[in-house]
């Protein structure tokens, strides 16, 4: 059984979590660059926002021995579920094959490494304790806290961050509020599955120590 304090998966984690918040960084940096940029509305991206606490996270997993406390382990689940969203619906609503404004080598680590390896992170490195299936389902309260913020925002100063919020783009308000209702759903749906096989895997560690 592998535990976060071994070292090779410390440094892992290390590399992983710096990883993503040089992406971050270097995006910011070269946006900074370009007419009319706006450091709010940057940070106003699932996406950059996602990765910034998953890197931290990821830090913070490496750097410090023993993290292995109850409620740091419902972070990385939440972590794990805020990821796949972020992957996910960039591969399915917003992936066109051109990454824009992002720098490419960003985009895939954004969308692409950082999901998939918080995923694996998951499956190798499994909780020490039953996830409540209702306390899973807390954690599409952030996704829906940022959907309020990006929405009321949006309607006050005319930008948002993604094209499925924005009416005009998806056929109206019936279309906006599908492409909200799926991801909602999504979510939940994601939630129950990170909990589940993390408990998966807490019972059976259970049932081969009682044996």
């Amino acid at each position: 059984m592998l535990a976060s304090w071994i070292w090779p998966v410390r440094a892992v984690r290390l590399l992983l979590g710096g990883l993503a918040l040089l992406a971050v960084g270097t995006q910011f940096t070269h946006e900074a660059t370009l007419p009319g940029f706006s450091p709010v509305n940057f940070f106003s991206y699932f996406t950059i926002l996602s990765n910034i606490a998953v890197g931290l996270l990821l830090v913070a997993l490496g750097a410090l021995p023993g993290t292995r406390h109850p409620r740091l382990e419902w972070v990385r689940a939440a972590m794990v579920v805020y990821m796949a969203t972020t992957g996910l619906v960039y591969a399915i609503l917003l992936d066109t094959g051109d990454p824009g404004l992002t720098l490419p080598w960003v985009n895939t680590v954004l969308h692409r490494v950082m999901p998939a390896a918080l995923f694996v992170d998951w499956l190798v490195i499994r909780p020490q304790r039953h996830l409540g299936y209702g306390k899973a389902l807390a954690w599409s309260g952030v996704p829906v806290l940022y959907l309020a913020y990006s929405l009321v925002r949006g309607a006050v100063i005319g930008w948002y961050p993604y094209p499925f919020l924005q009416p005009v783009e998806v056929g109206g308000v019936a279309g906006m509020l599908v492409h909200i209702l799926g991801i909602a759903a999504g979510i939940a749906a994601a939630s129950l599955l990170v909990a589940w096989l993390g408990n998966v895997r807490v019972q059976s560690t259970q049932m081969r120590a009682a044996a």
